[in-house]
């Protein structure tokens, strides 16, 4: 009677707490709160509804992306890998983006923005679900999940949109496990094997599917047994398909481990530092950029690096004592790491130690723990908890504002991470949009800079090639490139420009070796191809000429001016409908490329018809009045026409801006 009493006693303090929560807004509060949630989420991403592209990955994935700018054929989608990654159902959304909009980039962010508030509500579901319907839980997650600043690098970035549409299907997954486990639906099996493939599908990362679901049997106390193992056998199967095509792809992409550049005393130690690194940005989520670069490479490592095995150590302790009694420790921290272990450089592969989008599934778990702590302490307090989390959610969206602010251009997502972390990657993006303004000398100073950091960075030394190059300084471009050359002897780019520095100079028998050996390393390397049409056109070797710009247009179907200069090479060795067939197809391409429709016009005075000449060059004349070419023509063909005076007159301007 006594322990009733207490009981009793007790549901009475409980009631008299003060208002809760749902008192507040009603009976179907989570409703409101899935709303808070989703509200909150995008007015933290508004800013990336005005943002571009960025000159990381986006060209690959979207602006020079030819797979998604059409849909004739559909199997492609299927067949091509991107980046040595293949994700056919991430193309198909770019691809219906581009359907929509084209280049502009709004489209392609509002996808990303409403795949992340699915996501959200999903969150919301699965953790509901997870928590036997705790509201308070589903909510701290879910919100906490979509205003994360760590999160910002997933869905302000175009090129993540694998990211996003995979944790999609990954989610629904999850879910659907949960039905199957509640209801031993075969249904529901099927639908987890199906959203698994669709997520599979969307990135490679949703390999590591399976094993979440051995966590998810971990905290549902699942007995170990045999048909607990074989139920995953599928999806294992084709994680195992995946891992061996992914790695196949990613080898031929040159994305292979680099664990040359660092000893096993250093490389030891950054699988530790980024599960440390991605728990305090957890918690603190300050000083934010899209490039963490390695520790210096002759340096000796920071104490950071040397103290972070002790945070791990520290969190399986934790997970040891409590995985009986407090499933909800482990199974937060166990998703955590499930989801991270892939990418805590085990294999040291790419130039960053951590990158934010790596949290964007792992930190669900972190979350989840969070809320169940804040659940157990505050359960009798349900308004001083949610407050708390509002307050939290709030700050977190000002900052992921803030944040996705850095991504509205590429000029602003490198100059941010400069300012955070100034490392060499960084440092020579920004150089390479200077270089792509054509501003030569800013980009100079900042592949100087980065060479500071980075000695051995091949792409600097061809970039700085570049510049030279354009600048006439051909003794520091042939520098330059022989130096990217020294890093890498078959680096076709390096080949490429060289090649093309020694046609320039009049060495032929020097560039046609760099483009006969492209061809030997990459026989679809089209630039080598047009490179070295230049160099025989310069021989006035017209035949070899035009073959090779044949085998470029065969490559790269939609270069205006690859057909221009096929149609001048037609004109030189005297066969004019050929020269007129080419310059149509430049035109048709590009109907504002004027030196088409100057060389059809040479064309036309080659044949006589001399009306349908004057056609083509004041078109050309009122596109481009500078053209020196289209001048002479002009005053040529007027001159046959017997019109003295303005072939005078346009003789007169030609020689007057020659003389400028």
């Amino acid at each position: 009677m006594k322990n009733k009493n207490k009981s009793k006693e007790q549901k009475m303090t409980s009631n008299q707490a003060g208002t809760s929560i749902q008192d507040v807004v009603g009976k179907d509060y989570s409703l409101w709160l899935i709303g808070f949630s989703l509200l909150l989420t995008f007015v933290a991403y508004i800013p990336s509804l005005s943002a571009d592209f960025v000159n990381w990955d986006d060209q690959d994935y979207v602006s020079n992306n030819l797979i998604i700018k059409d849909f004739s054929d559909f199997g492609k989608f299927f067949t091509t890998s991107i980046q040595g990654n293949y994700h056919p159902l991430t193309m198909i959304s770019l691809a219906i983006n581009y359907a929509i909009s084209g280049l502009d980039p709004f489209s392609y962010h509002l996808f990303n923005i409403i795949f992340h508030l699915l996501n959200v509500f999903l969150v919301f579901k699965f953790i509901s679900k997870l928590s036997s319907q705790n509201i308070f839980i589903a909510f701290t997650t879910a919100v906490l999940f979509g205003v994360h600043p760590m999160h910002v690098e997933s869905v302000a970035w175009v090129s993540e949109r694998k990211d996003v549409l995979y944790t999609l299907f990954f989610l629904l997954g999850l879910i659907s496990y949960l039905k199957y486990i509640e209801e031993n639906s075969r249904k529901q099996y099927i639908l987890t094997f199906i959203w698994f493939l669709l997520s599979l599908a969307s990135k490679p990362a949703a390999i590591i599917f399976p094993v979440v679901l051995f966590a998810l049997d971990y905290y549902k106390a699942r007995k170990i047994s045999i048909s607990l193992i074989t139920e995953k056998i599928p999806l294992l199967v084709f994680s195992a398909i995946l891992v061996y095509l992914t790695m196949k792809q990613q080898t031929a992409a040159g994305a292979t481990p680099m664990t040359e550049v660092y000893g096993i005393g250093k490389r030891i130690f950054f699988p530790f530092y980024g599960y440390m690194m991605y728990l305090i940005r957890f918690f603190i989520p300050t000083n934010i950029a899209a490039f963490y670069p390695f520790p210096p490479i002759n340096e000796a490592l920071s104490k950071s690096y040397l103290w972070s095995p002790v945070i791990f150590i520290f969190t399986s302790l934790v997970c040891l004592k409590t995985w009986r009694t407090h499933r909800e420790i482990t199974f937060g921290f166990g998703f955590f790491f499930i989801n991270l272990v892939l990418v805590l450089q085990f294999f040291i592969v790419g130039s960053a130690i951590i990158a934010d989008r790596y949290t964007y599934i792992p930190y669900i778990g972190l979350f989840f723990l969070v809320a169940w702590l804040m659940n157990q302490v505050l359960k009798i307090k349900d308004k001083t908890a949610y407050a708390s989390i509002g307050v939290v959610s709030i700050i977190f969206c000002f900052m992921s504002f803030k944040q996705a602010g850095a991504w509205k251009n590429t000029a602003a997502l490198w100059d941010n991470a400069i300012e955070n972390y100034p490392s060499a990657k960084a440092i020579t993006n920004r150089g390479y949009l200077y270089q792509q303004e054509a501003a030569y000398e800013k980009a100079i100073e900042y592949y100087n800079r980065s060479l500071k950091l980075n000695v051995i960075d091949k792409e600097v030394f061809l970039n700085l090639g570049s510049i030279y190059f354009y600048q006439n300084k051909d003794s520091l471009s042939l520098l330059h490139y022989n130096e990217a050359l020294r890093l890498k002897p078959d680096y076709i780019d390096a080949l490429n420009g060289r090649g093309a520095l020694y046609a320039k100079q009049g060495r032929n028998d020097l560039a046609m070796a760099d483009f006969n050996k492209i061809h030997e390393l990459n026989p679809k390397y089209e630039q080598a191809y047009k490179n070295k049409a230049a160099a025989f056109f310069q021989e006035k070797k017209y035949d070899l000429a035009i073959e090779e710009y044949k085998a470029y247009i065969n490559i790269q179907k939609n270069d205006a001016e690859a057909y221009g200069n096929l149609g001048v090479s037609y004109l030189n060795k005297g066969d004019n409908q050929e020269a007129i067939q080419a310059c149509e197809k430049a035109i048709k391409i590009d109907p504002k490329y004027s030196g088409a429709y100057t060389n059809m016009g040479a064309a036309y005075i080659n044949l006589k018809q001399y009306q349908k000449a004057l056609e083509y060059l004041n078109t050309s004349f009122k596109l481009d009045s500078t053209n020196e070419d289209n001048l002479k023509f002009l005053s040529l063909t007027y001159l046959n026409m017997g019109d003295t005076v303005k072939a005078l007159s346009f003789f007169e301007y030609a020689n007057r801006l020659k003389g400028q």
